[in-house]
């Protein structure tokens, strides 16, 4: 099974963690990074999850194993962060 983690910034230090499976909300979670909200999906004990789409914002890093998740979440928050400043910075630019 593959679930969908999004994240979004409240605040610096506040993030808001959604999971759904499809069009279902499963249920949502306060942490104070990208990277804490990445640990917590991973861990939950489902038998069958394999893994996450994960979002942040506007930006995907696609589907990543609940494994990859647990092991390195800090690099996966990097990749989302540095995602979410490339397309936020064409934005700023005039791209549609």
């Amino acid at each position: 099974m593959l679930l969908t983690l999004h994240i979004i910034k409240i605040e610096s230090g506040d993030y808001r963690a959604h999971v759904m499976e499809g069009a279902q909300h499963l249920g949502n979670y306060e942490t104070t990074s990208i990277a804490e909200a990445i640990r917590l999906a991973a861990e939950n004990p489902l038998p069958d999850l394999a893994g996450f789409h994960i979002w942040y914002e506007h930006v995907s890093i696609g589907s990543v194993p609940a494994g990859d998740m647990r092991r390195d979440p800090e690099a996966l928050a990097r990749r989302l962060v540095e995602l979410h400043a490339l397309f936020s910075n064409s934005h700023s630019k005039g791209f549609p």
